[in-house]
């Protein structure tokens, strides 16, 4: 009877684990899709002269840095300007990247996290800067350009590339495609004489999403997307247009496919270039997203966003003297107005710390606490039991690179893989627990206890450092979503081990023998 309540309450624990842990996973998914910015400030920060009349920006989708060395059109340019390497900030997704371009501030300032729920930012940008002071604004490339910056954009035009060619087109329509978007763009920008201009080319991201990164097609895109640049160019250059082409991200190439939104130095690293008016010719150097905005504000003479967190790139500008300190004296009155309206983010995060401290050392001590007390209670069976753990884990994490998952968000692929990828990470879990407990014909109960509190180690490791609910402060993306995935496998193995331990007993029960009446 004793024994029987003892596996029921370890059943019932194990339930209220892995529903528990779901939802804390969820809830930390919407954290970060649904985050809201506070930390719009505004301040009347003064304008300079402008360096140029018409500055055409060029938003290369998914180009990494080697593809850009095989651009010809692409390393004319160059030549004739100043180029290096620009880091996007985390995630790297193309959405939160173009916020970032325009804004000069990071995801969580400007508050564009993911690339399908967001609200358009409540900051200042080069958008509506432009529009306060009288420059046209014309936009032609992705959708999100009038989705999130709509109201201070004058014309253009933006489409939606799913709608237009359909899901997976090979890469001969996707060049195809490109090369019809360039023919249709130029009337419509050769006729904006001074402002700003914003062009997306955006094959060459799909191209990589299906085919990977260094892949043949991909780079058969890449060549219709740099002939479209070098077509866009002799059609709008002339000596008062300033050009900048960036790419947004770059890409992975993992098993025949492409992806972005983690860390790696593929996705993370971006050419960038500046040739036209007041460009100077240096090379070799390396910047930051947010760091174009500001440039762009100078070049046009428009204020800098005043949640800006990056700096002017005057080593590409070609200034006199007294441009240098004007800009200089702009770029400090806005770091200043930024200082005063904004929380210093290393307190934030080492309050974060101190508040999470004691929860999760309660819970590393609960997980510490049950492992050691299934191995003592375990008895003689301590060895079958540490065995059938140690195979759980080597089966698991051998499953998890076979299945094709990992711990950085540019492993998913495209944002409509996510459920697939989840359910292959629950099913790695799920086979790896029935595996090792048949195998060693370990308690199962006590098994997915064990399995469950070393899991439940790392997250609240996770919980402690960065945090699994995003308030203020970007998550580490990277940590999160590890934690987020071994908070789905231990609902796994908690279902499948309650569920494979009523089985047996079940089966226990049936194959005793009735008791027959004297």
């Amino acid at each position: 009877m004793i024994n029987r309540r003892a596996n029921l309450a370890a059943a019932c624990y194990l339930l209220l684990l892995g529903v528990g842990g779901a939802v804390l996973a969820q809830l930390a998914w919407n954290s970060v899709t649904r985050y809201q910015s506070g930390y719009a400030i505004h301040a009347d920060l003064p304008t300079g002269p402008p360096l140029t009349s018409r500055l055409v920006l060029v938003v290369l989708d998914g180009v990494r840095v080697d593809a850009a060395a095989g651009m010809p059109q692409l390393q004319a340019l160059a030549s004739r300007g100043s180029s290096g390497v620009a880091i996007a900030e985390l995630p790297s997704l193309s959405n939160p990247g173009r916020a970032t371009l325009a804004t000069g501030a990071t995801p969580e300032v400007h508050g564009v996290t993911n690339n399908g729920r967001y609200s358009p930012p409540p900051v200042d940008s080069i958008f509506s800067l432009a529009k306060q002071q009288g420059l046209p604004v014309t936009v032609y490339g992705s959708y999100f350009w009038q989705r999130a910056f709509g109201d201070s954009l004058d014309s253009g035009r933006v489409h939606a590339f799913e709608k237009e060619l359909g899901p997976s087109p090979d890469a001969e329509r996707l060049a195809g495609w490109q090369q019809q978007i360039c023919l249709e763009m130029m009337p419509v920008l050769g006729d904006v004489e001074s402002g700003l201009i914003v062009v997306g080319l955006t094959a060459t991201d799909e191209a990589a999403h299906d085919f990977g990164g260094e892949s043949p097609q991909y780079l058969q895109v890449v060549a219709a997307v740099d002939t479209c640049l070098g077509s866009l160019v002799q059609a709008l250059g002339r000596d008062d247009t300033t050009f900048v082409v960036v790419a947004d991200h770059g890409h992975i190439q993992r098993r025949g496919q492409g992806g972005h939104g983690g860390k790696e130095p593929e996705v993370v690293r971006t050419p960038l270039i500046f040739v036209g008016r007041a460009i100077a010719r240096r090379h070799g150097w390396t910047a930051r997203h947010f760091d174009l905005a500001p440039t762009i504000s100078a070049l046009l003479g428009l204020p800098i966003p005043a949640n800006n967190q990056g700096g002017i790139l005057a080593q590409v500008l070609d200034l006199t003297d007294q441009d240098k300190a004007t800009l200089e004296a702009h770029a400090s009155e806005q770091r200043m107005a930024l200082a005063n309206g904004m929380p210093d983010r290393d307190q934030l995060q080492a309050d974060g710390r101190r508040s999470r401290a004691p929860l999760s050392l309660l819970a590393a001590a609960w997980f510490a606490a049950l492992i050691i007390g299934c191995l003592w209670q375990a008895g003689r069976a301590v060895k079958k039991l540490g065995g059938a753990v140690l195979v759980h884990l080597a089966v698991y994490f051998t499953l998890y690179w076979a299945f094709g998952l990992g711990y950085s968000l540019s492993d998913i692929v495209r944002e409509e893989y996510l459920n697939w990828f989840f359910l292959r990470n629950s099913a790695a879990a799920a086979i790896a627990f029935l595996l090792a407990t048949r195998l060693l014909k370990a308690d199962r109960l006590a098994t997915a206890i064990i399995v469950t509190s070393i899991f439940g180690l790392r997250v609240a490791w996770v919980w402690y450092d960065s945090g699994l609910i995003m308030e203020r402060l970007m998550l580490d993306l990277s940590q999160a979503f590890m934690a987020y995935m071994d908070l789905l496998h231990n609902l796994a193995v908690a279902v499948t081990g309650v569920a494979a331990a009523a089985i047996a007993r079940r089966r226990e029960l049936s194959r005793r023998p009735t008791p027959t009446q004297p």
